[in-house]
């Protein structure tokens, strides 16, 4: 393949390789991580890098680089980020054509995460390339993970294979802050259910939209104010979102059936599955046809500032901040492998109809992740 000249040829290769996660409406049929696995792979195998790649789910790996020092090494360092971007539904540029404009690289994936992605390759090249590789006291490993946007199921797999180490930099675009805490997520679906018959004889039926309506005054009117009062010292109240409703199959007959889907975001001390049996014991004592199924969670992030090598990390960025959202992070972080949050751009750009990054800002990631390097070896 042709070698990018720079970072910003680099990170235009990334966006025009399609790998929107297939969950939901990817807006697109070029779906997966599978050709961006390969070109990373190809990239970091060019750096001197020991690559393989993981198939996690068909055609979706993981990639995995190993850059292991001449000898016991002092630390075991690593950056992740993930393959895959959200989907390209509404969006107002081309999603795969990254144009250059304004100061400004525009497509699906500039901002989160292929930028930051861009920027930590392109130091690390510079570093494979330098003296400073054969005298390198620390095991570097690259982990570009797959399905972070949905279902985390690439940092899963590197967690439970046992990974390592003494601090793993999850690449997100946060303004070359240190997210060390964030808020965890719960998807759920709730559902109600009626007794079906003519729209013209409602009194015979029972429905289920209606039966959904006490359902979600109970969770504006008690759950949420509930939520409200409690606090977390870092990340405040966890809150909740319902995000869709359906019900109902036909104007003229009353609905058996009604379900929404409610987004929370869960703090420290919150475990899902109790949250979720809560939820539906306090809806059940109001509606007791209602039925609570969880859909997906992931833990959240707090990580201690204090520990020696996220002390350090901090002392060379912008200082530490936290986040509503949720990140490959809380499922690879453990007592043997603390991780944050850092990278180049802003998160107001992600998940956005013309995402981009400012050329400035991808470069300022270079020179961070540089300086990385050669603070993490001295």
């Amino acid at each position: 393949m042709p070698r990018p000249a720079n970072v910003v040829e680099l990170l235009q290769d990334l966006v025009a390789i399609p790998s929107v996660n297939p969950q939901g409406d990817p807006g697109t049929d070029r779906v997966g991580e599978e050709a961006m696995a390969e070109y990373v792979a190809e990239f970091l195998c060019d750096c001197g890098g020991e690559v393989t790649l993981d198939p996690v789910k068909p055609g979706r790996p993981n990639v995995i680089a190993q850059f292991a020092p001449a000898g016991s090494p002092k630390a075991r360092l690593a950056f992740a980020p993930h393959l895959d971007t959200v989907s390209v539904a509404g969006m107002s540029i081309a999603p795969f054509d990254p144009e250059v404009r304004d100061g400004k690289l525009w497509g699906r994936g500039a901002s989160d995460t292929k930028g930051p992605m861009a920027a930590a390759l392109w130091a690390l090249r510079e570093w494979a390339q330098s003296s400073a590789r054969t005298q390198s006291p620390v095991h570097w490993t690259f982990l570009a993970l797959m399905g972070e946007e949905a279902d985390n199921e690439g940092a899963h797999a590197v967690a439970d294979s046992g990974f390592a180490s003494d601090l793993v930099l999850v690449l997100e675009p946060t303004s070359l802050e240190v997210v060390s805490a964030h808020k965890g997520v719960m998807w759920i679906e709730i559902s109600t259910a009626g007794v079906a018959c003519h729209g013209s004889t409602p009194e015979r039926g029972r429905s289920a939209i209606y039966a959904m309506a006490r359902v979600l005054e109970v969770i504006e009117k008690k759950i949420a104010p509930a939520w409200k009062n409690m606090r977390h010292a870092k990340l405040g109240p966890p809150t909740l979102n319902v995000g869709t409703i359906a019900g109902g199959s036909k104007i003229n007959i009353v609905p058996d059936h009604c379900r929404i889907e409610v987004d929370c975001r869960l703090i420290p001390g919150m475990d899902a599955e109790t949250v979720r049996q809560q939820i539906e014991t306090e809806l059940r004592a109001e509606v007791p046809e209602t039925e609570v199924r969880l859909q997906r969670h992931a833990a959240p992030l707090d990580i201690s500032e204090s520990l020696p090598w996220v002390s350090k990390l901090g002392a060379q960025s912008r200082g530490f901040t936290t986040a509503p959202w949720f990140s490959d992070a809380s499922v690879l972080s453990s007592p043997r492998c603390p991780a944050v949050c850092i990278g180049p751009g802003s998160i107001a750009q992600a998940h956005t109809r013309d995402e981009f990054i400012a050329l400035s800002d991808l470069e300022e990631g270079v020179d961070f992740f540089r300086r990385w390097i050669a603070t993490a070896e001295a």
